[in-house]
């Protein structure tokens, strides 16, 4: 079990792959060269399941849940930004963190994250099941 309060803090130096306006898709979409929300939630993920890893058996991994995020400042492509999850609680199935992330100029996102231990088989059936229907 994980102690409340225990904390974790990944770091990721942001590249061309990380930037919002790598989503684009169509020629008229346009978005910024800064850390992209989905790569902020991704550094997110990665910290809490960071803390989860002890908790996990074989065969067993963690999933995100639900997420409110909230990202609050740009950061450029090649800065560092740093994602510290820190442990809340378990309520029921789902293990809570509270998130904050910060580059150089200081905060850049906060989150509420929770997460759950699935059996990998289990949920990799589950998504081929959806692939068939």
């Amino acid at each position: 079990m994980i102690e409340a309060g225990r904390s974790a803090t990944l770091t990721h130096t942001v590249s061309s792959a990380d930037l919002a306006s790598a989503h684009a898709h169509e020629a008229d979409e346009r978005y910024p060269d800064v850390l992209s929300t989905p790569a902020l939630l991704s550094l997110i993920e990665r910290a809490c399941a960071e803390l989860m890893r002890d908790s996990l058996r074989d065969g067993q991994l963690s999933v995100g849940v639900t997420t409110h995020l909230n990202h609050l400042a740009p950061t450029p492509n090649g800065a560092n930004v740093a994602a510290t999850a820190t442990f809340r609680a378990v309520e029921g199935a789902l293990y809570w963190f509270d998130v904050v992330a910060a580059d150089n100029g200081g905060p850049v996102g906060s989150a509420s994250h929770a997460r759950a231990i699935v059996e990998r088989s289990v949920i990799e059936a589950r998504a081929a099941k959806r692939r068939s229907s």
